[in-house]
């Protein structure tokens, strides 16, 4: 499990999207028509990596005809990207009509695309197959495209279901994959293609403020069991034997996590480097702030996070937010999640910090022992005498 770091954000200023980027139209894009009638600080575009992308607004009754577009299944298009609308919701009150909505992004219609077929059986595939098995010629126009080099793997009993849940099989059998779409192209990114670095820091008395940490070793795994499954005869193919992080344990001692098997492994090394991905061997951590700067946030940007007064400085990469692009007084929110890399550069600045306090300390009992050699002395004829020469 990854750190994960939540931010809150405070734009100083922002400079409107042009109405063109925003328009509506109807299911088939016969009719498409600019969108003006929005209640600005309602305008929320969110994004979750593997899991939503999607816009919600109010929009006020302006008679216009795009307006009057926005019902289910018709299309709102943001900066070229197309989302549906799944939920209208219109309301009248005081004469003053209007009609919440939330649209998610045209790529989770993916789940139109049902696939019949069935490969029984434990198989081994790489994300293409996956991909090729569920959207290959399908009808409603759906691509993909596979960008980083991803490890073939074993699934069992593929297909029976929809593409959607085809694409959750992949997140399932590669944790490490991002799935990003462009429209109804669907782009599946290992990191290394995904992360994008434009030189950008997040730092604390800088262009961040209130900066709180949590540090939480909850969900540590660093020992299992690892048992064979049988073969047909009743024998197994390995006896039960424990695997553990010796590193980790000698940090936090033993955090066991029960038993692991798994039919795919026969080989009791491949068996032992399964059980080894279960672990999670570092606590995680999770940092909220204000930040104080305007930009807009962009999926997979890596940044530097600076706190320098603990010396805190590690990398963490947007795979979530939340922003107004309409109105510039709301705070954005981002997920920020990093390797970890993160949680050794805070326990650094901790052990850091932790010698700055010894040496105080040390510096201050030798400072009282001092002052007290001075303060409490009695010569010889019973006199008490401060340090500052006066006499009692």
């Amino acid at each position: 499990m990854l750190p994960v770091i939540v931010l809150f954000l405070v734009f100083r200023s922002f400079t409107l999207i042009k109405y063109d980027m925003l328009t509506v139209s109807n299911r088939d894009s016969t009719q498409k028509e600019p969108l003006q009638s929005i209640v600005k600080p309602t305008f929320n575009v969110s994004w979750e990596n593997n899991s939503t992308y999607q816009i919600t607004f109010t929009a006020y009754s302006d008679n216009s005809i795009g307006y009057a577009l926005l019902v289910s299944e018709n299309i709102i298009t943001w900066q070229g990207q197309q989302f549906v609308i799944k939920q209208s919701v219109p309301n009248y009150s005081g004469r003053y009509n209007t009609v919440a909505i939330t649209a998610t992004h045209i790529y989770l219609d993916v789940r139109k695309i049902f696939q019949h077929n069935k490969k029984d059986g434990t198989l081994t595939y790489s994300i293409s197959d996956v991909l090729s098995f569920y959207l290959s010629n399908n009808s409603f126009g759906y691509s993909f495209d596979v960008k980083g080099n991803f490890a073939k793997k074993q699934i069992t009993d593929l297909g029976g279901n929809n593409a959607f849940d085809g694409l959750s099989q992949i997140i399932s059998t590669w944790p490490d994959a991002y799935i990003y779409p462009d429209n109804k192209k669907i782009v599946v990114y290992d990191k290394a293609n995904f992360a994008t670095n434009l030189g950008n820091r997040l730092g604390y008395g800088y262009n961040s403020d209130n900066v709180a940490i949590t540090y939480d070793s909850t969900s540590i795994i660093n020992q299992l069991t690892v048992i064979s499954t049988k073969k047909d005869d009743g024998s197994v193919y390995f006896q039960p034997h424990v695997v553990k992080d010796d590193d980790s344990i000698a940090k936090y001692g033993v955090w066991d996590g029960g038993d692991f098997s798994d039919e795919r492994f026969h080989d009791v090394q491949a068996a032992d480097e399964a059980a080894k991905e279960k672990f999670i061997v570092e606590p995680s951590i999770s940092v909220s702030l204000d930040y104080l700067d305007s930009d807009e946030p962009v999926t997979g940007e890596i940044r530097r996070l600076e706190i320098l007064d603990t010396g805190f400085v590690t990398n963490v990469m947007v795979v979530a937010y939340s922003y107004y692009p309409l109105d510039d007084t709301q705070k954005t929110s981002l997920t920020l999640n990093s390797n970890a890399k993160t949680v050794l550069d805070y326990q650094r600045s901790n052990r850091n910090a932790l010698n700055q306090a010894k040496n105080l300390n040390k510096d201050l009992a030798i400072s009282v022992k001092n002052t007290s050699d001075k303060i409490n002395v009695i010569t010889t004829d019973g006199i008490w005498y401060d340090y500052r020469g006066g006499a009692k």
